[in-house]
């Protein structure tokens, strides 16, 4: 769980420091072409991997048609609540127990690992595009992460 807030905190940062105008600038991608857009698919990615704690299979929906430019308060209650439901589901764990993944069985910890990395890539990207596209990265990010301006 350490390793999941630190990742989520940087996250939330972006959530809570950048304008509407920034999460939502086009960038140059074609399905997730906003900030906002990566946003909300985490919070997708987030629900099919925290459901797979009681149902032992991991099942990812592709929910980007119910989309509407969700407001960054929404995203973040969204977050926070999928943070408590992940608290409250891996305290009923021993930490030996599977899901199925794409049909294969994976260790919960594995499962855990993909999703901080799922996180930590679109973080990546969202840096990425900040640089491309002229957003200025959030101070606390960026000495956070000892990025360059």
């Amino acid at each position: 769980m350490a390793d999941w807030k630190e990742t989520r905190s940087i996250t939330l940062a972006f959530l809570n420091e950048l304008s509407d105008a920034d999460l939502d600038k086009i960038l140059p991608r074609k399905k997730l072409n906003t900030i906002r857009l990566h946003m909300y698919e985490l919070t997708l990615g987030q629900q099919g991997y925290v459901t797979a704690l009681t149902t032992k299979a991991v099942v990812f929906g592709d929910e980007y048609n119910n989309y509407l430019s969700l407001p960054t308060e929404t995203l973040i209650a969204t977050m926070t609540k999928l943070d408590a439901e992940l608290e409250r589901a891996l305290e009923l764990l021993n930490g030996s127990e599977s899901v199925e993944f794409f049909g294969e069985q994976i260790n919960v910890h594995q499962m855990l690992s993909m999703m901080n990395g799922h996180e930590q890539m679109h973080i990546g990207q969202i840096i990425a595009f900040c640089y491309a596209t002229g957003i200025e990265i959030p101070h606390s990010i960026s000495e956070q992460m000892n990025l360059e301006g």
